[in-house]
């Protein structure tokens, strides 16, 4: 308990002052040391687009304030400022990098008893870096089912009180439409078209107010210049336009728009279109800080932000990645209808003090701005710019809107200038050098997520860290390398499932092939091929091939087609080889090609067993009734004729068995050899 009432009493103090950081004391002479100076090569080098990178010398100063006022700052700085080349360097110079949560706290306000935590998973794939910032958001309705969408201000003057017509800037409200705004509003389609002369709620739903019963006149006196009369959460409106805060500064009135929680609206995504997608109001609010905070930071083809809504969009990213993470590594962020406390400051997460840190009607800009201290980055500014209260600017001392720092245009930034439209990657360099950093120290697996393993290093160069457990095909320690691994196997340092992958996948062990074998040597990259015929579909075979490693499943070969002269009935689709020939045995037709005798249906192959023939015949009963099988002059090339008629010559001088030749079957014989 006594460490919140001391938490509560540091916080009070510093936000009950306007909230404020500044640049650091040692750059407040202009200067950087040669430790920010080598640090900057880096960057240069690591973003070298000139496009997203400023002016050297702001980028100088605020890379020095970032590392002083960071917790791992002295860690990271080691490695980026020292002089020459180290393997830390060497690791931020990776294309590719394993996911790996980043844990740390900075000095909020430049203070160490603010200290304000920053978490997200890193990585890196073919060069693109990828950030992911983890949020739990809630919609806290103070004012219940209720959303409240910003829509301007209007100058009110001073004198006469007189108020001037609305301005809308960039208020929500206007992207947004009713139902009776759009064509065909009943239909179930998600895009629907805007009608002709189409008006956002501002213009429809909220012209006027609707109180709740009975308090049509808790307002009265309390409008436009007296509106800061107003509970800053207009708990007595139901319903349309709200007035929630006078500045005096700037002499104007600035007003939202309240609709139902459950009422549909349509939002028009391009402002030169005229196609809307059908909406409810909290889910606008949570995906609009998505899609707005990620398209402000990321850079395309260097880096890109993601923001993981716990219980919203977790489907989106991999199991892995949530695994890495704790439950209270998640940034807890209410956007709420209670308008916040000192001046309307808005902060990136959630406190014991500052309950909502958001409004439903936080502009895009605000969001960009609170984003970047998500990254683990401090305010460049001064004493707040809409001090409305004392109208004080000893802000200009201390912050980048100090004269001294005008040339080097530190308005174009981000965490100077909220709102700033420009993406300075200065930014992203001070984000992920941190990868280098020891995080989630541990002495054990133990200590660690359940997706994360402790690394202890190399001897004296232990880190002691929690780290991302490894894919497949990742290096793990030769000896008891299991535990870095997702499966649990570790073999001739490299991580495996045991029969996971398929034919033709990559593979560094035989044990991981689901069949077969790896085609490299143990150890060294390979794919899976067969061993053995039963690795392949069927219709195929295992062909060792000449080296008798590099096997792949070839189909099963036809007849004639050659064949292993030893053993090659298994190439085969008749399972029959002979003479290096593929055959399946008296299937050939008397004329067809043969290669050996047994193919042939009858008779045999014209030709040398092994060489190429036709089915002939060797005797009568192979040519049918009315032929008779004459072997020929080779008695090999036979074939089948007609038997002969009466009076035909059967037969020569000397020859013998020539009666099976006619028709009758008997020829005369010496001297004519003619048929009876």
């Amino acid at each position: 308990m006594n460490r919140y009432r001391r938490l509560f009493a540091a916080t009070s103090l510093l936000l009950a002052s306007v909230a404020h950081a500044n640049v650091c004391d040692s750059v407040k002479d202009n200067q950087t040391s040669a430790d920010t100076r080598r640090d900057f090569d880096l960057y240069e080098e690591m973003f070298p687009d000139a496009a997203y990178q400023g002016n050297r010398h702001w980028n100088e100063l605020i890379l020095e304030c970032n590392r002083q006022r960071d917790t791992k700052g002295n860690e990271v700085a080691r490695v980026t400022a020292a002089s020459g080349d180290n393997p830390d360097k060497r690791l931020l110079r990776s294309r590719n990098l394993e996911p790996r949560v980043i844990r740390g706290h900075y000095n909020f306000f430049g203070n160490i008893v603010t200290q304000l935590k920053y978490v997200y998973v890193l990585s890196r794939q073919d060069g693109v870096w990828t950030m992911i910032i983890p949020y739990r958001p809630i919609i806290n309705d103070v004012v219940p089912g209720r959303i409240d969408f910003y829509v301007g201000s209007r100058r009110v003057d001073p004198d006469t009180g007189a108020v001037a017509n609305l301005d809308t800037g960039n208020g929500h409200a206007g992207v947004l439409y009713d139902e009776a705004q759009v064509t065909d509003p009943e239909s179930s389609a998600q895009i629907r078209t805007l009608k002709a002369g189409a008006q956002s709620i501002d213009r429809t739903l909220c012209t006027s107010t609707t109180y709740f019963p009975g308090k049509d006149d808790k307002y009265d006196g309390k409008n436009d210049a007296d509106s800061y009369r107003r509970d800053k959460e207009n708990r007595f409106i139901s319903l349309g336009r709200i007035q929630y805060r006078y500045d005096k500064n700037l002499g104007a009135v600035h007003e939202g728009c309240r609709v139902d929680a459950s009422r549909e609206l349509y939002w028009r995504w391009d402002p030169n279109g005229n196609q809307v997608v059908k909406v409810k109001p909290g889910d606008w609010i949570l995906d609009n800080f998505v899609r707005t905070a990620e398209s402000h930071w990321t850079i395309p083809g260097v880096f890109r932000l993601k923001l993981l809504m716990q219980g919203r969009n977790d489907a989106s990213f991999p199991k892995s990645t949530l695994d890495l993470l704790q439950d209270d590594d998640h940034l807890t962020v209410r956007f709420a209808t209670k308008f916040l406390p000192y001046d309307f400051n808005q902060m990136y997460k959630s406190n014991v003090i500052q309950f909502n840190n958001f409004s439903t009607m936080t502009s895009d800009g605000t969001y960009w701005h609170e984003v970047g201290h998500a990254f683990g980055l401090d305010d460049e500014y001064g004493k707040s710019k809409y001090d409305d209260k004392t109208g004080d600017t000893d802000y200009k001392d201390s912050g980048c809107e100090s004269e001294i720092y005008r040339d080097y245009s530190p308005t174009d930034y981000q965490m100077c200038e909220a709102g700033a439209p420009s993406t300075k990657s200065i930014y992203d360099y001070i984000a992920v050098s941190r990868y280098v950093t020891k995080q989630s120290e541990c002495d054990d697996d133990q200590d660690c997520a359940s997706a994360e393993y402790c690394d202890k290093g190399v001897i004296t160069i232990g880190r002691n860290q929690c780290v991302a457990k490894k894919a497949d095909n990742a290096t793990c320690d030769l000896a008891g390398g299991a535990h870095q691994c997702r499966s649990g196997r570790c073999n001739l340092s490299r991580c495996f499932t045991p029969d996971s992958v398929a034919m033709g996948g990559t593979c560094y062990v035989d044990v991981a092939c689901k069949g077969g074998k790896c085609s490299a040597v143990d150890g060294t990259k390979g794919t899976c091929v067969c061993k053995d015929d039963p690795d392949c579909d069927s219709g195929s075979y295992c062909n060792a091939g000449a080296d008798f490693t590099k096997n792949s499943c070839v189909p099963l070969k036809r007849d004639n087609a050659t064949c292993d002269v030893v053993g090659g009935g298994h190439q085969c689709k008749s399972g029959q080889c002979r003479f290096a020939r593929c055959y399946t045995p008296e299937s050939v037709a008397m004329g067809g090609v043969c290669y050996n005798d047994d193919a042939c249906k009858a008779g045999k192959c014209s030709a040398v067993d092994g060489a190429q023939g036709v089915c002939v015949c060797r005797a009568d009963s192979d040519c049918g009734a009315g032929k008779w099988c004459d072997a020929g002059i080779d008695a090999k090339i036979n074939s089948c004729r007609a038997k002969l008629g009466k009076g035909a010559v059967c037969g020569k001088a000397g020859s013998l068995g020539n009666d099976h030749k006619c028709r009758s079957g008997q020829c005369s014989g010496f001297p004519n050899y003619k048929c009876k």
